[in-house]
């Protein structure tokens, strides 16, 4: 192969080596935003006040209902909150 044939192969992989960083920088950036929605910075005063209260629902729900079935009413109220968390988010940014 000519020396202006091999050049060129070595810019493109350069080129390609470069767009795959800028691609995988832009995948965790896209990540981190996710997270951010997901998982909101917590306030201190709000989770002084919730952690108790949830306790005490878990305390009287899991032994009245059964445990079974309180672990699967609260993955599905996580999931939904989940899911209007990132659905009101997306609408907000439109």
């Amino acid at each position: 192969m000519s020396t202006a044939r091999l050049t060129a192969i070595a810019e493109r992989k350069a080129l390609l080596a470069t767009r795959a960083q800028v691609d995988r920088a832009r995948l965790t950036l896209a990540a981190h935003q996710i997270g951010s929605v997901l998982h909101p910075a917590p306030d201190p005063v709000r989770r002084a006040a919730t952690r108790p209260t949830a306790a005490m629902i878990v305390a009287f729900a899991a032994p009245f209902i059964g445990m079974h079935r309180f672990a699967r009413w609260v993955r599905f109220g996580s999931l939904a909150l989940t899911a209007y968390r990132v659905a009101s988010h997306w609408r907000g940014n439109r």
